[in-house]
């Protein structure tokens, strides 16, 4: 996928967490694991956490640092 912001090549991977350990984005199709999570690597600074455990299909762009999620809001 490009960016629409800057035009780069942006990455798929999953944006995935919970309320103990933050959230975090990792390339490919795994949740990021306990020893990427403390390597500090994928740390999502921008959310802000809650209760619930999850996981999300995004992607990243690393040269302006936006990311997309494909989302449906029910009523």
């Amino acid at each position: 996928m490009q960016c629409p912001y800057c035009k780069k090549e942006m990455k798929e991977g999953i944006l995935s967490g919970d309320a103990r350990q933050g959230v975090s984005w990792k390339e490919g199709d795994r949740k990021a694991s306990l020893f990427d999570k403390m390597g500090g690597s994928c740390a999502v600074t921008a959310a802000k956490c809650g209760l619930s455990v999850f996981t999300i299909q995004a992607h990243f762009c690393p040269g302006c640092k936006k990311m997309i999620i494909d989302t449906d809001v029910e009523k």
